[in-house]
Protein backbone atom coordinates (compact mmCIF):
# COMPACT_ATOMS: atom_id res chain seq x y z
CA UNK A 1 0.00 0.00 0.00
CA UNK A 2 2.79 2.04 1.08
CA UNK A 3 4.69 3.84 -1.82
CA UNK A 4 7.54 2.96 -3.01
CA UNK A 5 9.63 6.54 -2.28
CA UNK A 6 13.14 4.68 -1.51
CA UNK A 7 13.93 3.82 -5.47
CA UNK A 8 16.11 6.75 -7.34
CA UNK A 9 15.54 9.40 -8.98
CA UNK A 10 17.32 10.04 -12.51
CA UNK A 11 17.29 12.89 -14.76
CA UNK A 12 14.71 14.21 -16.58
CA UNK A 13 16.07 14.12 -20.63
CA UNK A 14 14.74 15.66 -23.20
CA UNK A 15 14.60 12.36 -25.64
CA UNK A 16 12.85 10.89 -23.03
CA UNK A 17 9.90 13.61 -22.25
CA UNK A 18 6.90 12.26 -21.39
CA UNK A 19 4.51 12.82 -24.14
CA UNK A 20 0.61 13.84 -23.16
CA UNK A 21 -1.89 13.03 -26.15
CA UNK A 22 -4.18 15.32 -27.75
CA UNK A 23 -6.65 13.32 -28.86
CA UNK A 24 -10.43 13.06 -27.91
CA UNK A 25 -11.08 10.58 -24.60
CA UNK A 26 -11.62 7.13 -25.74
CA UNK A 27 -14.74 5.16 -25.66
CA UNK A 28 -13.50 3.29 -22.70
CA UNK A 29 -13.44 7.15 -21.06
CA UNK A 30 -16.86 7.65 -22.29
CA UNK A 31 -18.36 4.62 -20.09
CA UNK A 32 -16.22 5.86 -17.34
CA UNK A 33 -18.60 9.23 -17.57
CA UNK A 34 -21.74 7.18 -17.74
CA UNK A 35 -20.95 4.83 -14.77
CA UNK A 36 -20.62 1.62 -16.73
CA UNK A 37 -17.39 0.25 -15.70
CA UNK A 38 -13.74 1.52 -14.40
CA UNK A 39 -12.19 2.88 -17.02
CA UNK A 40 -9.28 0.56 -16.62
CA UNK A 41 -10.90 -2.79 -16.09
CA UNK A 42 -9.23 -5.40 -18.49
CA UNK A 43 -6.48 -3.26 -19.78
CA UNK A 44 -3.88 -4.80 -21.57
CA UNK A 45 -0.04 -4.34 -20.90
CA UNK A 46 1.48 -1.17 -22.08
CA UNK A 47 4.07 -1.38 -24.78
CA UNK A 48 6.71 -0.27 -22.93
CA UNK A 49 10.17 -1.59 -23.93
CA UNK A 50 11.04 -1.29 -20.23
CA UNK A 51 7.63 -2.12 -19.02
CA UNK A 52 9.98 -4.80 -16.68
CA UNK A 53 11.58 -2.09 -15.13
CA UNK A 54 8.55 -0.67 -13.97
CA UNK A 55 8.04 -1.25 -10.06
CA UNK A 56 5.18 -3.88 -9.48
CA UNK A 57 3.21 -1.14 -7.34
CA UNK A 58 2.98 0.81 -9.98
CA UNK A 59 2.91 -1.28 -13.37
CA UNK A 60 -1.03 -1.61 -13.11
CA UNK A 61 -1.59 2.04 -13.07
CA UNK A 62 0.90 3.06 -15.66
CA UNK A 63 -0.71 0.30 -17.61
CA UNK A 64 -4.27 1.90 -17.14
CA UNK A 65 -3.08 5.25 -18.07
CA UNK A 66 -1.40 3.80 -21.26
CA UNK A 67 -5.01 2.96 -21.94
CA UNK A 68 -6.81 6.21 -21.32
CA UNK A 69 -4.09 7.83 -23.37
CA UNK A 70 -2.86 9.96 -19.76
CA UNK A 71 0.77 8.76 -21.14
CA UNK A 72 2.78 7.88 -23.87
CA UNK A 73 6.32 7.55 -23.22
CA UNK A 74 9.21 8.64 -25.68
CA UNK A 75 10.02 6.89 -28.71
CA UNK A 76 13.47 5.56 -28.98
CA UNK A 77 15.63 5.23 -32.33
CA UNK A 78 14.09 2.20 -33.63
CA UNK A 79 10.57 2.70 -33.20
CA UNK A 80 9.68 1.22 -30.24
CA UNK A 81 8.19 3.30 -26.84
CA UNK A 82 9.60 3.58 -23.59
CA UNK A 83 8.82 4.69 -20.34
CA UNK A 84 11.42 5.75 -17.86
CA UNK A 85 9.66 4.83 -15.21
CA UNK A 86 11.98 6.18 -12.03
CA UNK A 87 12.69 9.38 -14.17
CA UNK A 88 11.45 12.22 -12.24
CA UNK A 89 8.29 14.63 -13.22
CA UNK A 90 8.42 18.22 -13.92
CA UNK A 91 6.18 20.69 -13.03
CA UNK A 92 5.24 20.91 -17.19
CA UNK A 93 4.87 17.52 -17.70
CA UNK A 94 2.76 16.88 -14.41
CA UNK A 95 -0.05 19.44 -15.08
CA UNK A 96 -0.17 18.09 -18.71
CA UNK A 97 -1.46 15.08 -16.95
CA UNK A 98 -3.36 16.04 -14.55
CA UNK A 99 -5.49 17.96 -17.67
CA UNK A 100 -5.90 14.93 -19.60
CA UNK A 101 -6.88 13.31 -16.31
CA UNK A 102 -9.45 15.83 -15.88
CA UNK A 103 -10.68 15.26 -19.58
CA UNK A 104 -11.00 11.56 -19.41
CA UNK A 105 -13.18 11.71 -16.55
CA UNK A 106 -14.99 14.00 -18.01
CA UNK A 107 -14.74 17.37 -16.00
CA UNK A 108 -12.58 19.09 -18.28
CA UNK A 109 -15.75 20.71 -20.62
CA UNK A 110 -16.13 22.49 -17.34
CA UNK A 111 -12.83 23.86 -17.23
CA UNK A 112 -12.06 28.21 -18.38
CA UNK A 113 -10.44 29.16 -21.36
CA UNK A 114 -7.10 30.00 -20.34
CA UNK A 115 -5.85 33.50 -19.74
CA UNK A 116 -2.87 34.36 -21.41
CA UNK A 117 -0.26 35.58 -21.04
CA UNK A 118 0.32 35.06 -17.92
CA UNK A 119 3.66 32.89 -17.36
CA UNK A 120 6.30 34.46 -19.72
CA UNK A 121 8.42 30.79 -19.63
CA UNK A 122 5.08 29.22 -21.09
CA UNK A 123 5.15 31.50 -24.37
CA UNK A 124 2.63 30.72 -27.05
CA UNK A 125 3.87 26.95 -28.85
CA UNK A 126 4.96 25.87 -25.70
CA UNK A 127 4.53 21.89 -24.86
CA UNK A 128 1.93 22.47 -22.20
CA UNK A 129 0.74 25.83 -22.51
CA UNK A 130 -3.06 24.77 -23.18
CA UNK A 131 -2.51 22.90 -20.21
CA UNK A 132 -0.46 25.38 -17.44
CA UNK A 133 -2.80 28.62 -18.33
CA UNK A 134 -6.09 26.07 -18.23
CA UNK A 135 -5.25 24.98 -14.66
CA UNK A 136 -3.83 28.04 -13.41
CA UNK A 137 -7.30 29.69 -14.96
CA UNK A 138 -8.99 27.67 -13.00
CA UNK A 139 -7.03 28.14 -9.86
CA UNK A 140 -5.49 24.16 -9.86
CA UNK A 141 -1.83 25.38 -10.04
CA UNK A 142 0.02 28.32 -9.83
CA UNK A 143 2.73 29.85 -10.55
CA UNK A 144 6.48 29.83 -8.69
CA UNK A 145 6.30 33.69 -8.76
CA UNK A 146 3.89 36.41 -10.67
CA UNK A 147 4.81 35.85 -13.74
CA UNK A 148 6.93 32.10 -14.22
CA UNK A 149 5.65 29.08 -14.00
CA UNK A 150 9.23 27.12 -14.38
CA UNK A 151 7.67 23.85 -16.20
CA UNK A 152 10.89 22.38 -16.13
CA UNK A 153 11.31 22.60 -12.26
CA UNK A 154 10.90 19.04 -10.79
CA UNK A 155 7.97 18.08 -8.77
CA UNK A 156 8.19 17.78 -5.07
CA UNK A 157 6.01 14.86 -3.10
CA UNK A 158 4.89 17.62 -0.69
CA UNK A 159 3.85 20.05 -3.89
CA UNK A 160 2.01 16.75 -5.40
CA UNK A 161 -0.26 16.67 -2.77
CA UNK A 162 -1.59 20.56 -3.07
CA UNK A 163 -1.96 20.04 -6.58
CA UNK A 164 -4.11 17.09 -6.11
CA UNK A 165 -5.86 18.57 -3.09
CA UNK A 166 -6.55 21.56 -5.27
CA UNK A 167 -7.71 19.74 -7.88
CA UNK A 168 -10.49 18.03 -6.38
CA UNK A 169 -11.99 21.09 -5.00
CA UNK A 170 -12.38 22.22 -8.50
CA UNK A 171 -13.71 18.95 -9.56
CA UNK A 172 -15.90 17.74 -6.84
CA UNK A 173 -16.71 21.70 -5.66
CA UNK A 174 -15.12 20.67 -1.79
CA UNK A 175 -12.60 21.40 0.34
CA UNK A 176 -10.28 18.28 1.13
CA UNK A 177 -9.97 18.94 4.97
CA UNK A 178 -7.90 16.28 7.00
CA UNK A 179 -9.24 15.46 10.38
CA UNK A 180 -7.06 12.58 11.55
CA UNK A 181 -3.48 14.14 12.45
CA UNK A 182 -0.92 14.40 13.31
CA UNK A 183 0.16 11.69 10.23
CA UNK A 184 3.81 11.75 9.50
CA UNK A 185 6.75 13.45 11.87
CA UNK A 186 8.82 14.69 8.28
CA UNK A 187 5.95 17.29 7.56
CA UNK A 188 6.13 19.63 10.42
CA UNK A 189 6.39 22.88 9.21
CA UNK A 190 5.63 22.74 5.72
CA UNK A 191 3.50 24.85 3.86
CA UNK A 192 1.87 21.91 2.36
CA UNK A 193 0.86 19.68 5.63
CA UNK A 194 -2.46 20.05 5.84
CA UNK A 195 -2.70 19.18 1.76
CA UNK A 196 -0.55 16.15 2.49
CA UNK A 197 -2.61 15.01 5.54
CA UNK A 198 -6.05 15.97 3.53
CA UNK A 199 -4.73 14.08 0.17
CA UNK A 200 -3.48 11.01 2.74
CA UNK A 201 -6.67 10.38 4.43
CA UNK A 202 -8.43 10.91 1.12
CA UNK A 203 -6.73 8.16 -0.19
CA UNK A 204 -4.84 10.57 -3.18
CA UNK A 205 -1.37 9.78 -1.76
CA UNK A 206 0.25 7.99 0.33
CA UNK A 207 3.54 7.72 2.76
CA UNK A 208 6.20 5.57 3.28
CA UNK A 209 6.28 4.74 6.95
CA UNK A 210 2.69 3.62 8.32
CA UNK A 211 1.00 7.04 10.41
CA UNK A 212 -0.48 5.42 13.68
CA UNK A 213 -1.74 8.59 14.82
CA UNK A 214 0.83 10.23 16.57
CA UNK A 215 2.80 11.53 14.10
CA UNK A 216 5.74 8.92 14.05
CA UNK A 217 5.02 8.18 10.27
CA UNK A 218 6.83 9.22 6.97
CA UNK A 219 6.61 11.32 4.20
CA UNK A 220 9.24 12.41 2.45
CA UNK A 221 7.90 15.42 1.32
CA UNK A 222 10.97 16.72 -0.80
CA UNK A 223 11.95 13.90 -2.50
CA UNK A 224 10.69 14.38 -6.24
CA UNK A 225 7.95 12.28 -7.94
CA UNK A 226 8.73 9.62 -10.68
CA UNK A 227 6.63 8.93 -13.47
CA UNK A 228 5.96 5.77 -12.03
CA UNK A 229 4.56 7.16 -8.89
CA UNK A 230 2.97 10.09 -10.93
CA UNK A 231 1.05 6.87 -12.83
CA UNK A 232 -0.20 5.75 -9.42
CA UNK A 233 -1.66 8.64 -7.86
CA UNK A 234 -3.73 9.98 -10.91
CA UNK A 235 -4.86 6.62 -11.13
CA UNK A 236 -6.04 6.42 -7.85
CA UNK A 237 -7.47 10.03 -8.37
CA UNK A 238 -9.66 8.54 -10.93
CA UNK A 239 -11.81 6.58 -7.99
CA UNK A 240 -11.39 8.80 -5.51
CA UNK A 241 -12.64 12.11 -7.39
CA UNK A 242 -16.18 10.04 -8.07
CA UNK A 243 -16.44 8.80 -4.74
CA UNK A 244 -16.05 12.42 -2.96
CA UNK A 245 -18.22 13.55 -5.88
CA UNK A 246 -20.77 10.72 -4.57
CA UNK A 247 -20.12 11.02 -0.93
CA UNK A 248 -18.88 7.54 -1.01
CA UNK A 249 -15.26 8.23 0.00
CA UNK A 250 -14.23 6.24 3.11
CA UNK A 251 -11.15 8.39 5.02
CA UNK A 252 -8.49 6.74 5.41
CA UNK A 253 -7.31 6.75 9.65
CA UNK A 254 -4.46 6.22 11.14
CA UNK A 255 -4.89 3.18 13.92
CA UNK A 256 -4.47 4.90 16.84
CA UNK A 257 -3.36 1.82 18.78
CA UNK A 258 -0.35 0.56 16.76
CA UNK A 259 2.90 1.51 17.87
CA UNK A 260 5.08 3.61 15.55
CA UNK A 261 8.58 3.13 16.66
CA UNK A 262 11.21 5.74 15.93
CA UNK A 263 14.64 4.27 15.49
CA UNK A 264 17.59 6.00 14.29
CA UNK A 265 20.98 3.32 14.18
CA UNK A 266 23.81 4.36 16.73
CA UNK A 267 26.84 3.15 15.35
CA UNK A 268 29.54 4.41 16.85
CA UNK A 269 29.57 1.05 19.20
CA UNK A 270 29.51 -0.97 16.19
CA UNK A 271 32.43 0.82 14.31
CA UNK A 272 34.80 0.64 17.87
CA UNK A 273 34.08 -2.84 17.91
CA UNK A 274 34.45 -3.34 13.67
CA UNK A 275 37.50 -1.97 14.49
CA UNK A 276 39.06 -4.25 16.78
CA UNK A 277 37.85 -7.36 15.24
CA UNK A 278 40.05 -9.08 12.04
CA UNK A 279 39.37 -8.72 8.69
CA UNK A 280 37.82 -6.18 6.77
CA UNK A 281 34.08 -5.18 7.81
CA UNK A 282 31.59 -2.93 6.33
CA UNK A 283 27.96 -2.38 6.95
CA UNK A 284 24.78 0.17 5.98
CA UNK A 285 21.44 0.34 8.48
CA UNK A 286 18.52 2.25 6.81
CA UNK A 287 16.38 3.40 10.03
CA UNK A 288 12.79 4.31 10.42
CA UNK A 289 13.89 7.62 9.29
CA UNK A 290 15.01 6.58 6.06
CA UNK A 291 17.93 7.83 5.92
CA UNK A 292 21.27 5.50 5.23
CA UNK A 293 24.23 5.13 7.64
CA UNK A 294 27.33 2.96 8.17
CA UNK A 295 30.61 2.38 8.26
CA UNK A 296 32.98 2.01 4.88
CA UNK A 297 29.29 0.99 3.34
CA UNK A 298 30.60 1.86 -0.63
CA UNK A 299 32.90 -0.67 -0.09
CA UNK A 300 32.91 -3.31 -2.85
CA UNK A 301 32.83 -6.84 -1.89
CA UNK A 302 32.09 -10.31 -3.54
CA UNK A 303 28.31 -10.85 -3.28
CA UNK A 304 28.27 -14.43 -2.40
CA UNK A 305 24.97 -16.19 -2.01
CA UNK A 306 23.06 -12.90 -0.87
CA UNK A 307 22.86 -12.12 -4.09
CA UNK A 308 20.13 -15.02 -3.73
CA UNK A 309 17.88 -12.67 -2.27
CA UNK A 310 18.07 -11.08 -5.88
CA UNK A 311 17.72 -13.88 -7.74
CA UNK A 312 14.65 -15.14 -5.71
CA UNK A 313 12.66 -11.14 -6.93
CA UNK A 314 14.48 -11.46 -10.53
CA UNK A 315 12.65 -14.87 -10.99
CA UNK A 316 9.33 -14.17 -9.58
CA UNK A 317 9.02 -10.68 -11.63
CA UNK A 318 10.36 -12.72 -14.45
CA UNK A 319 7.75 -12.62 -17.56
CA UNK A 320 7.04 -15.94 -17.93
CA UNK A 321 6.06 -16.34 -14.10
CA UNK A 322 5.00 -12.91 -12.68
CA UNK A 323 1.43 -13.13 -14.08
CA UNK A 324 0.85 -16.88 -13.18
CA UNK A 325 0.40 -18.88 -9.55
CA UNK A 326 3.58 -20.54 -8.34
CA UNK A 327 3.44 -24.35 -9.29
CA UNK A 328 5.79 -27.17 -7.38
CA UNK A 329 8.38 -26.97 -9.78
CA UNK A 330 9.14 -22.97 -9.03
CA UNK A 331 8.49 -23.93 -5.35
CA UNK A 332 10.93 -26.57 -5.88
CA UNK A 333 13.97 -24.32 -7.46
CA UNK A 334 13.07 -21.31 -5.18
CA UNK A 335 12.65 -23.17 -1.46
CA UNK A 336 16.57 -24.95 -2.13
CA UNK A 337 18.27 -21.90 -3.03
CA UNK A 338 16.71 -19.49 0.39
CA UNK A 339 16.03 -21.81 3.05
CA UNK A 340 19.46 -23.96 2.75
CA UNK A 341 21.13 -21.52 0.33
CA UNK A 342 21.74 -24.53 -2.47
CA UNK A 343 23.83 -22.87 -5.46
CA UNK A 344 22.27 -25.42 -8.23
CA UNK A 345 19.22 -23.10 -8.45
CA UNK A 346 21.25 -19.41 -8.09
CA UNK A 347 22.98 -21.43 -11.54
CA UNK A 348 19.70 -21.99 -13.32
CA UNK A 349 18.03 -18.35 -12.54
CA UNK A 350 21.15 -16.51 -13.38
CA UNK A 351 21.40 -18.51 -17.12
CA UNK A 352 17.46 -17.68 -17.16
CA UNK A 353 17.36 -13.87 -16.44
CA UNK A 354 21.23 -13.06 -17.96
CA UNK A 355 23.49 -10.43 -16.84
CA UNK A 356 21.17 -7.86 -18.47
CA UNK A 357 17.84 -8.60 -16.25
CA UNK A 358 20.55 -8.63 -13.02
CA UNK A 359 21.84 -5.10 -13.76
CA UNK A 360 17.94 -4.19 -14.81
CA UNK A 361 17.24 -5.39 -11.43
CA UNK A 362 20.16 -3.64 -9.41
CA UNK A 363 19.22 0.04 -11.58
CA UNK A 364 15.88 -0.25 -10.28
CA UNK A 365 16.37 -0.69 -6.43
CA UNK A 366 19.05 2.41 -7.14
CA UNK A 367 22.44 0.30 -6.16
CA UNK A 368 25.30 2.38 -7.07
CA UNK A 369 28.21 -0.06 -6.75
CA UNK A 370 26.59 -3.46 -8.18
CA UNK A 371 28.05 -5.78 -11.04
CA UNK A 372 26.95 -8.82 -11.90
CA UNK A 373 29.65 -11.67 -13.44
CA UNK A 374 30.12 -15.12 -13.69
CA UNK A 375 30.44 -16.97 -11.73
CA UNK A 376 28.05 -15.43 -9.70
CA UNK A 377 28.92 -14.99 -6.55
CA UNK A 378 31.99 -12.95 -7.56
CA UNK A 379 29.17 -10.02 -8.68
CA UNK A 380 30.40 -7.08 -6.85
CA UNK A 381 27.71 -5.24 -4.44
CA UNK A 382 27.98 -3.42 -1.46
CA UNK A 383 26.70 -2.82 2.13
CA UNK A 384 24.55 0.27 1.07
CA UNK A 385 23.34 -1.37 -2.26
CA UNK A 386 22.25 -4.38 0.03
CA UNK A 387 20.48 -2.32 2.45
CA UNK A 388 18.74 -0.44 -0.25
CA UNK A 389 17.28 -3.03 -1.68
CA UNK A 390 16.13 -5.45 0.95
CA UNK A 391 14.42 -2.27 2.72
CA UNK A 392 12.01 -2.97 -0.08
CA UNK A 393 13.02 -6.23 -1.77
CA UNK A 394 9.19 -7.31 -1.80
CA UNK A 395 7.84 -4.22 -3.39
CA UNK A 396 10.19 -5.23 -7.16
CA UNK A 397 7.84 -8.29 -6.73
CA UNK A 398 4.55 -8.83 -8.46
CA UNK A 399 1.71 -8.80 -5.43
CA UNK A 400 0.90 -12.26 -5.97
CA UNK A 401 3.48 -13.76 -5.25
CA UNK A 402 4.88 -10.29 -2.37
CA UNK A 403 4.06 -12.89 0.65
CA UNK A 404 5.75 -15.92 -0.70
CA UNK A 405 8.92 -13.93 -1.52
CA UNK A 406 8.82 -12.61 2.43
CA UNK A 407 7.91 -15.49 4.24
CA UNK A 408 10.90 -18.00 2.30
CA UNK A 409 13.47 -15.32 3.63
CA UNK A 410 11.87 -16.14 7.47
CA UNK A 411 12.50 -20.13 6.91
CA UNK A 412 16.30 -20.37 7.05
CA UNK A 413 17.47 -23.51 8.07
CA UNK A 414 18.27 -23.55 11.84
CA UNK A 415 22.21 -24.07 11.10
CA UNK A 416 22.30 -21.09 8.79
CA UNK A 417 20.44 -18.71 11.59
CA UNK A 418 23.73 -17.64 12.74
CA UNK A 419 24.49 -13.62 13.05
CA UNK A 420 21.37 -11.82 12.63
CA UNK A 421 19.43 -15.16 13.31
CA UNK A 422 20.53 -14.94 17.32
CA UNK A 423 19.80 -11.62 17.92
CA UNK A 424 16.67 -10.68 19.61
CA UNK A 425 13.65 -8.51 17.77
CA UNK A 426 10.87 -9.02 19.53
CA UNK A 427 7.75 -6.89 17.52
CA UNK A 428 9.75 -7.49 14.41
CA UNK A 429 9.82 -9.83 11.99
CA UNK A 430 13.72 -11.05 10.63
CA UNK A 431 13.81 -11.60 6.48
CA UNK A 432 17.03 -12.64 5.87
CA UNK A 433 19.77 -14.35 3.73
CA UNK A 434 23.94 -15.07 4.52
CA UNK A 435 26.51 -15.28 2.34
CA UNK A 436 29.83 -17.15 3.21
CA UNK A 437 33.02 -18.96 1.73
CA UNK A 438 33.75 -22.46 1.43
CA UNK A 439 34.07 -22.77 5.65
CA UNK A 440 37.09 -20.48 5.45
CA UNK A 441 35.90 -17.36 6.69
CA UNK A 442 37.25 -15.47 4.05
CA UNK A 443 33.89 -14.07 3.28
CA UNK A 444 30.66 -13.76 5.78
CA UNK A 445 27.82 -11.69 4.90
CA UNK A 446 24.15 -11.06 6.07
CA UNK A 447 21.07 -8.80 4.32
CA UNK A 448 18.33 -8.12 6.47
CA UNK A 449 14.49 -6.62 6.43
CA UNK A 450 13.20 -6.36 9.83
CA UNK A 451 9.68 -4.94 9.51
CA UNK A 452 7.53 -4.06 12.21
CA UNK A 453 3.99 -5.34 13.19
CA UNK A 454 2.77 -1.88 12.30
CA UNK A 455 4.17 -1.83 8.75
CA UNK A 456 7.51 0.15 9.84
CA UNK A 457 10.85 -1.28 8.05
CA UNK A 458 14.55 -1.16 8.95
CA UNK A 459 17.41 -2.86 6.82
CA UNK A 460 20.61 -4.12 7.20
CA UNK A 461 23.53 -5.28 6.00
CA UNK A 462 26.57 -5.98 7.23
CA UNK A 463 29.94 -7.70 4.43
CA UNK A 464 33.06 -9.17 6.16
CA UNK A 465 35.77 -10.02 4.62
CA UNK A 466 39.22 -11.80 5.48
CA UNK A 467 37.96 -13.48 8.93
CA UNK A 468 40.24 -16.28 10.16
CA UNK A 469 37.48 -18.46 10.05
CA UNK A 470 33.98 -19.16 9.64
CA UNK A 471 32.96 -19.46 13.05
CA UNK A 472 35.00 -16.31 13.63
CA UNK A 473 33.43 -14.66 10.92
CA UNK A 474 29.50 -15.45 12.49
CA UNK A 475 31.00 -14.23 15.42
CA UNK A 476 31.55 -10.39 14.25
CA UNK A 477 27.99 -10.38 12.29
CA UNK A 478 26.29 -11.19 15.47
CA UNK A 479 28.46 -8.89 17.62
CA UNK A 480 28.06 -5.93 15.00
CA UNK A 481 24.04 -7.09 14.98
CA UNK A 482 23.74 -6.61 18.88
CA UNK A 483 25.57 -3.38 18.67
CA UNK A 484 23.45 -1.75 16.10
CA UNK A 485 19.77 -3.16 17.39
CA UNK A 486 20.92 -2.44 20.30
CA UNK A 487 18.39 0.38 21.10
CA UNK A 488 15.71 -0.94 18.27
CA UNK A 489 12.28 -0.37 20.12
CA UNK A 490 10.97 -4.29 21.62
CA UNK A 491 7.25 -3.81 21.01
Amino acid sequence: MWSNANATVIAVVLATVLAILSVPASADADAHRDGDRHPCADVSAAPFVDRDRISSVHRDAVDCLWHLGIVRGSVTADGRRRFDPTAAVDRGQFAGMLHRLLDVTGRADRLPEPRRPRFDDVPAGHTFDREVHTLASAGVIEGVDGRSFAPGRLVRRDQTASLLRRAARWATGDELLATSGPLFHDIVGSVHRDAIEAAFEFGLVDGVAYPCGDGGGRYEPLRSLQRQQAASVLARAIGTLDAIEAGEVERRKPDPECPSPVWVPRIDAAVDYAEGRTGSISFAVIGTDGQLVGHRASTQVAAVSVIKVMFLVAYLDHPDVRDRPLTADDRDLLEPMIRRSANEPGTRIADMVGPEGMNALAERAGMRDFHFTRPWGNSRTSARDQARFMLAFDRYVPSRHRDYARQLLTQVVPEQRWGIGQVATDGWTKHFKGGWGPGTGSVDHQVVLLRHHDGTRVALSVMTTGSPSHEYGKATLEGLFRRLLADLPRT
